[in-house]
């Protein structure tokens, strides 16, 4: 019995101090590096709710980012003000455990940061320096391991609004979301510096559409339809 517990002690304190992978939460890092080469370059900054259409979603790179796309956005670069303060979230999981799309997914919450309030120059659009970078736990620093990673950004309303729940749970709460990618170096661990989100490309928030009048009136009718058959 007393091996069993000296060895069950042994695995939990090997899993305690069993080093896991970080990364580098910053949506503009390394502008003048070199794409494909470690620590890797990400320019994608985020925008705001579209005016001219509240509830498109859209994602990709314009042709100032870096890769640079062909993505056009009707509105402003995202940032916080004195009556709105936006959180920004990074999701990850080891690539080989990585279900769903863009919409829906398996990844886990790693870090949590916000926009910045400034609108000068580069900051605008950028994510605010995290306190410290965000760990993926299931992926082994400096390993073959890859990470999957989604950056996701809703209004939180003064801070009232903590959770992505919350936010799945209030259509009119504005959100956005990058598409999934998945960043080609290694994670690093203290006290190596850790890779930049390569991959990562720029989105915009909206709202989520209501139903509109004509759907709902089709929907009664499947139901009433429905129900004469039954009876």
């Amino acid at each position: 019995m007393k091996k069993i517990l000296l060895v069950s002690a042994a695995l939990m304190l090997a899993h305690v101090a069993f080093p896991q992978g970080q990364i580098t939460f910053d949506n503009r890092a390394n502008p003048s590096g070199t794409p494909g080469v470690s620590p890797g370059v990400v320019v994608a900054p985020i925008y705001n709710v579209d005016p001219s259409c509240p509830t498109c979603s859209k994602q990709g790179n314009t042709s100032a980012g870096i890769p640079a796309g062909s993505t056009t956005y009707n509105s402003s670069l995202l940032f916080n003000d004195a009556t709105h303060t936006y959180t920004a979230t990074l999701w990850a999981r080891n690539s080989t455990a990585a279900t769903g799309d863009d919409r829906q997914n398996n990844l886990n919450l790693v870090g949590t940061t916000t926009m910045r309030t400034s609108t000068s120059g580069t900051s605008a659009g950028r994510v605010a320096a995290s306190a410290a970078n965000p760990v993926v736990s299931d992926v082994v620093p400096g390993s073959t391991d890859r990470a999957t990673f989604q950056v996701r950004v809703w209004d939180s309303r003064q801070g009232t609004i903590t959770t992505w729940d919350q936010v799945l749970a209030d259509n009119t709460i504005a959100r956005g979301w990058s598409t999934l990618f998945t960043v080609p170096y290694a994670l690093t661990t203290t006290p190596n510096t850790p890779p930049n989100l390569e991959g990562l490309q720029s989105f915009q928030l909206f709202t989520v559409p209501e139903p509109s009048v004509i759907a709902l009136g089709v929907l009664g009718a499947g139901c009433l339809l429905l129900l004469r058959r039954r009876k």
